[in-house]
């Protein structure tokens, strides 16, 4: 029998340890471990290369992604940075053109340097990735829903175009989680998260984790993992695990409140958009309800008058004003200092992230109390 979603994260990940019967994983913060017979080692031989608290975080995102293996890193950026670092000099990737700035960052000023370049393309438009398809083009990385807009992509479609053309697909699985969306099932061949963010839940961690659909592409990404080292600390490991155990509970509470207050600011007088894919109005919203189990906790609004932000962000009580995201509490951010500060004002231009758009990770809170919150903020910056 198959457990309910609910009952699968609780359990996964958490098999009574076979040493004392506890009921959750020990931390283990050894970096060495004593090989009776070193020339048959052991599982465990340096923290690096593998141990016994990350393992169990990363074992049970792999059965939580339907993948064969997971590799936990530092944080999100150093996940996505070892998938990228699969691909060589000359390689042209395909990436989701609404995606967060760290992405871009990372390519254009790092992996450019070695030869690696990417184009950012409308991925929910198969007409403009051909366009944007060259014989050195050897993956296309996928928001399943994009930073800040919240553009929704058909993962199925675009991984069957892709591997028409011989082409991986990565997915960054952060806004919607595995308790939403199991994008490997849909063709995905590696689901990649920033941990810090919805599945380590509480704003108190920084963690990374990578999926591959295959055992193949699993070993070639644990040799970069082991290679460059990047990896989770046993404390956040346990951590994330912990996460991992409360995040359906989180999850359906967060969006139930996120659909309340998207409803809300759909007729306030002082927002002129809100992109949410809860909303029938949202261009995304069938390909979000047909593929998705829910539509998350992110939403972003862009207001009338730009000059109203920061009356608006200073007059709010409960939600939290910063970079981050999924958390318990509300966090509200401002795209273009925050999320997509690494842009060039002429790329943020381009891509519609200007002053008057604000991005909203909605938490724990009463939607009665967050909505009231609003409410006053909104009324307390009016011009």
């Amino acid at each position: 029998m198959m457990p309910h979603k609910q009952t699968e994260f609780i359990h996964t990940g958490q098999e009574i340890d076979p040493a004392t019967q506890a009921v959750t994983p020990p931390i283990y913060r050894a970096t060495t471990y004593h090989q009776a017979d070193p020339w048959n080692p052991p599982t465990y031989d340096y923290a690096r290369s593998g141990n016994p608290t990350r393992h169990a975080f990363e074992a049970a995102m792999a059965s939580l992604e339907h993948g064969s293996r997971g590799m936990a890193f530092s944080s999100g950026m150093a996940a996505l940075t070892a998938a990228f670092m699969l691909f060589s000099q000359g390689d042209h990737l395909l990436v989701t053109r609404d995606c967060q700035g760290g992405t871009q960052r990372v390519l254009r000023g790092v992996f450019s340097r070695f030869g690696i370049h990417a184009n950012y393309v409308d991925t929910e438009d198969l007409n403009a990735l051909e366009a944007a398809l060259t014989p050195k083009t050897k993956a296309i990385l996928v928001e399943n829903f994009s930073n800040p807009f919240l553009h929704v992509t058909d993962i199925a479609r675009v991984s069957t175009w892709a591997h028409g053309h011989g082409l991986l697909v990565l997915v960054d699985n952060t806004f919607i989680t595995p308790y939403l969306q199991n994008p490997l099932d849909l063709g995905a061949d590696i689901v990649i998260h920033s941990a810090t963010k919805m599945i380590g839940g509480h704003s108190d961690i920084t963690a990374g984790v990578a999926v591959t659909k295959d055992e193949d592409l699993g070993r070639q990404l644990y040799f970069i993992q082991n290679a460059c080292g990047a990896i989770l600390s046993p404390d956040d490991a346990y951590m994330s695990l912990r996460g991992l155990h409360t995040l359906p509970v989180r999850m359906e509470q967060a969006q139930k409140t996120a659909q309340l207050l998207a409803q809300f600011l759909l007729t306030h007088q002082d927002v002129h958009t809100v992109y949410y894919p809860g909303l029938p109005s949202h261009p995304g919203h069938d390909v979000a309800r047909d593929t998705m189990r829910g539509f998350g906790q992110m939403l972003t609004i862009r207001l009338h008058h730009a000059e109203q932000v920061p009356g608006m962000a200073e007059h709010l009580a409960l939600a939290r004003v910063g970079a981050g995201f999924g958390g318990t509490e509300t966090i509200v951010s401002l795209p273009e200092l925050h999320c997509h500060a690494a842009l060039t004002p002429e790329e943020r231009t381009e891509r519609h992230i200007t002053p008057d758009v604000v991005r909203i990770s909605v938490g724990l809170e009463s939607a009665a109390d967050l909505i009231q919150d609003f409410q006053q903020a909104l009324t307390a910056s009016r011009l």
